[in-house]
């Protein structure tokens, strides 16, 4: 059984190989102490002045040696060679973390100092048009949008969007995405891989964000809709099957003709109407209404109602037993939409709406 101290040790020595610059800046400072050392021994000084003795010549200073002892001379021999190999290991990690901020186009690993912010993890050629829709959708409310991508150089040349270098599955690099303090993380997915491979890969970007953060939206994006039980599983909010919406659009436009030309428009946040979630307090005008007189009351704001978010109870429940009703994960809350059953507003009930910009009040 290997005992503490050993698997300490074991440790220490496994993180000084993954940083070869620590170690022999380590080395390099060993190497002087015990130069020092030699000085302070053979002239029998404290170390406090073997350390002055020997520190002109980490500054580059040998001159001449007045020590008449062999050990000495070879000691501050030895200090100008750590000060030329210190100055050497420290101005290339420097040059290297310039070469580094050039590649990210001017931006360092750093941390976000957003507040209820997009998070986008990971990047795929349809990255590019969901950062301008965030952008349009965000003209009024000033949200952050911040890239968290292992990429050596930034995936958008938008220079309103942060970018961050990093891998989405881990916890440190989430945390300087800002991923506690974010509104909603968006995981796209890697078209590169495999379906299986690539729902994989989202999925362990989701349980890393989950872990750390339960209250952040997350939406994500997956190729085989067969593999979305695990994503609920792990707690993500929506899950965007790419195989089964794909084919449910096309079957809709076949029978329905122009139904992709009207989801292509309600989708983009560039012109005319999009859709939009109200979900702050309802006018006295609204509450207690039908939902088919609440329709009416909107449609003369030019806004349409579509769908409502309450609160879940067993008597709503037996009421609108003949609708398709959606539970929101992890709130006793329920989603219909176009209700058929006579349903009643409440205060507190979000509303789904299709509108030309965002509803400030109903």
């Amino acid at each position: 059984m290997i005992s503490r101290w050993q698997y300490r040790i074991w440790l220490t020595w496994r993180r000084l190989i993954h940083r070869p610059v620590l170690s022999i800046l380590i080395i390099l400072v060993i190497i002087y102490i015990s130069a020092a050392l030699v000085i302070m021994t053979v002239e029998k000084i404290g170390f406090g002045s073997a350390m002055v003795e020997i520190f002109p010549a980490f500054l580059g200073e040998l001159g001449i040696i007045e020590s008449p002892f062999l050990a000495i001379q070879i000691s501050i021999v030895v200090g100008m060679l750590v000060s030329i190999s210190f100055l050497a290991v420290v101005t290339a990690k420097i040059t290297s973390l310039l070469i580094e901020f050039v590649k990210r186009g001017g931006s360092m690993a750093k941390k976000v100092n957003f507040s209820g912010h997009t998070i986008i993890c990971s990047w795929n050629f349809q990255g590019e048009r969901i950062v301008e829709e965030l952008l349009a959708a965000d003209q009024k409310q000033q949200r952050g949008i911040v890239i968290l991508h292992d990429s050596e150089e930034r995936p958008t040349t938008e220079e309103r969007v942060e970018f961050i270098k990093g891998d989405p599955s881990q916890d440190e690099d989430l945390i300087r995405a800002g991923v506690m303090r974010a509104d909603s993380v968006i995981v796209l997915t890697d078209f590169t891989k495999g379906a299986n491979e690539a729902d994989a890969e989202a999925l362990m970007i989701v349980l890393a964000i989950e872990s750390l953060n339960r209250e952040v939206h997350t939406c994500v994006q997956i190729m085989n809709s067969a593999n979305r039980v695990h994503l609920k599983r792990a707690h993500a909010d929506e899950i965007i099957c790419l195989d089964q919406m794909g084919g449910s659009l096309v079957v809709a436009s076949a029978l329905n003709h122009g139904v992709s030309y009207i989801v292509a428009e309600l989708l983009s946040f560039n012109t005319g109407s999009e859709f939009y979630r109200y979900d702050q307090s309802l006018s006295e005008q609204l509450t207690g209404k039908e939902f088919t007189e609440a329709v009416r009351l909107l449609a003369q704001q030019h806004i349409i109602l579509i769908a409502i978010e309450t609160d879940s109870s067993e008597e709503l429940l037996q009421q609108l037993s003949g609708d398709v009703l959606y539970k929101v994960p992890e709130e006793n809350r329920i989603m219909i939409v176009n209700p058929q059953f006579r349903y009643q507003i409440r205060q507190g009930d979000a509303l789904f709406v299709i509108a030309e910009s965002q509803p400030t009040h109903l």
